[in-house]
């Protein structure tokens, strides 16, 4: 399952006239531009891979690529799987755990209450996980990020030696001890095959809007728990290695000079070897999905190799946007990471309508190059229309919807009523 592209608001102290200083969503020139910007570049990894294993196809029971491929699907295939599958829900996963560092560090400055103020807000995006997993596709993603932010949370005050443990721990038990346990082999066994997957073509392509929510609830409730027992320890890797990289300070531009020797390590290192191996995979053709639990220390190598590739992405990009011509051009992804919670939501009402049978009725009939090209034009559309959304609006309208939840109050939506926020 990809991840979702997410960011948390971050509050800060606003001093008005009336002395009320309660938390806010944080000022301009607090935000850290560069998460935006790949944050962005993210999101479009997710919705190409989301596109070419959950929406054009049944997400539960679905193989590999179709065995009369053309070439042109084939080479779509093996490098979207060697470049985006994994990496872009790896590297989402690390800035959401960045954003609950940073929103718990600038709450707690102003007093107690920052981890309520923080629960409230992962409970919120609870609730969104839910509508969004239920009634309109069963991707959702929102749902696990909360409870793995909540879980997160325990550790935002323990040093960065305990995170770090912690986060190997848990990513050890998703890699080696889940996969082996026997709750994990019965859930394989009962995995859907061929004929659940001609059910799931059959209710998305033709059925009513009922009977998908029946069919779709019956399979979260089937399916879903089971994937839990290493998807959650997984994602709670990644958000305490996140946690651990904004203490570095890497992120913030100020003192990024005096990491650079690291970030060039890190960026060689995690992309050069990374795409060695999975050459090897793709030459073998076992890149498709991770080996079987059977193999524990090639499926432990498989997903480190994913680890250090989106480490090693961005790396390469901090280093990137260090440069003003880089910098300028990857600016236009700043955008669609402001607004990623609205882009990630609408690419999922906008394609389970395209793919659904109240739609267009698309599911099982598009091939993957097919859908790589429909995934590049949409985004390019979100891209434009999220640069002039922010022109006149501080943040997305789903954005807008969290915060005001998260605050208790509503947020200011026009830019006109507060210049200085975005």
């Amino acid at each position: 399952m990809e991840s979702s592209p997410l960011e948390l608001s971050v509050p800060a102290t606003v001093a008005r006239a009336d002395g009320d200083t309660r938390a806010a969503p944080v000022a301009k020139g607090s935000r850290i531009a560069d998460m935006d910007i790949i944050r962005g570049m993210a999101l479009f990894g997710v919705l190409m891979m989301n596109l070419a294993e959950v929406f054009r196809i049944p997400y539960f029971g679905h193989g590999g690529p179709e065995v009369d491929a053309s070439l042109l699907e084939r080479i779509v295939v093996r490098v979207e799987l060697m470049v985006l599958a994994g990496k872009a829900m790896t590297l989402f996963s690390i800035l959401f755990g960045a954003g609950l560092a940073i929103f718990w560090e600038r709450a707690s400055a102003r007093g107690p209450g920052a981890t309520w103020l923080l629960s409230r807000r992962l409970f919120f995006l609870a609730l969104f996980g839910l509508a969004h997993g239920f009634l309109i596709w069963n991707g959702d993603i929102l749902f696990l990020y909360a409870l793995s932010g909540l879980v997160a949370l325990l550790f935002l005050r323990a040093p960065t030696w305990v995170l770090l443990a912690v986060a190997f721990v848990s990513w050890g038990w998703s890699t080696v001890v889940g996969p082996n346990l026997p709750a994990v082999w019965a859930f394989a066994i009962r995995n859907p095959g061929p004929s659940h997957y001609d059910e799931a073509l059959r209710v998305y392509g033709t059925g009513t809007y009922l009977e998908i929510l029946r069919f779709r609830a019956s399979e979260l409730v089937r399916f879903e728990p089971f994937t839990y027992i290493l998807n959650l320890p997984d994602v709670l890797t990644k958000m305490l290695l996140g946690i651990a990289i904004w203490r570095s300070k890497v992120l913030d531009l100020t003192v990024r000079e005096t990491h650079l020797r690291k970030l060039r390590w890190i960026a060689f290192t995690g992309i050069t070897l990374t795409f060695g191996y999975m050459l090897f995979r793709w030459i073998q053709f076992e890149i498709y999905h991770p080996p079987p639990v059977r193999s524990p220390w090639k499926r432990v190598l498989f997903l480190l190799c994913i680890l250090s590739c989106a480490l090693g992405y961005g790396a390469g990009l901090l280093l990137l946007l260090r440069r003003a011509n880089w910098r300028r051009w990857l600016g236009v992804f700043a955008p669609l990471g402001r607004m990623a919670f609205t882009n990630y939501l609408t690419q999922s009402i906008v394609f389970s309508t395209v793919f659904y049978s109240y739609g267009l009725a698309l599911i099982g009939k598009v091939s993957n190059a097919q859908a790589a090209l429909m995934g590049i034009v949409f985004y390019t559309l979100q891209g434009f229309a999220s640069a002039i959304w922010l022109r006149h609006f501080r943040f997305g309208p789903f954005e807008w919807a969290w915060r005001s939840l998260t605050y208790g109050r509503l947020q200011p939506m026009r830019r006109a009523l507060e210049a200085n926020d975005v």
